[in-house]
């Protein structure tokens, strides 16, 4: 999953968007691509203040738009020795945690989107898929 991610490029990656059905994420918002981090099981616990950024995802290439998100957040997890653990995140770290627990959780960045500019998306994608075809 890793590679995956380095390779297309991202900073973040759920088994969901590479057909494994495990609750399993890979990040890594280091700038150097130095600092891997695994969560197996993610939940989060506690969600505060509120902060607004953009957001692309690897699943819907090319699409970017302003998402509103938790400032800070708590993840329960387990690392791939089974351990349990708990991080504190904040700033890119914890938008990419919310993203990706999202898509363990059946839902993409651009559900967080109005009605109108989901729709838009839909009708981007669905040109981009003619024109390719």
């Amino acid at each position: 999953m890793a590679e995956t991610m380095y390779e297309a490029p991202g900073i973040g990656l759920a088994a969901t968007q590479v057909d494994v059905h495990k609750r399993v994420v890979v990040i890594d918002v280091s700038e150097d691509k130095s600092e891997l981090r695994v969560f197996v099981n993610p939940e989060l616990d506690n969600c505060l203040g509120l902060a607004v950024g953009e957001e692309g995802c690897l699943s819907v290439p090319g699409i970017y738009d302003k998402v509103e998100r938790a400032e800070r957040v708590t993840v329960r997890y387990l690392d791939l020795d089974g351990k349990a653990r708990v991080l504190e995140a904040d700033g890119l770290l914890a938008v990419c945690i919310q993203h990706e627990i999202d898509h363990l959780n059946g839902k993409v960045f651009v559900d967080h989107l109005s009605q109108l500019k989901q729709t838009r998306i839909r009708n981007k994608l669905a040109k981009q898929a003619r024109v390719t075809a």
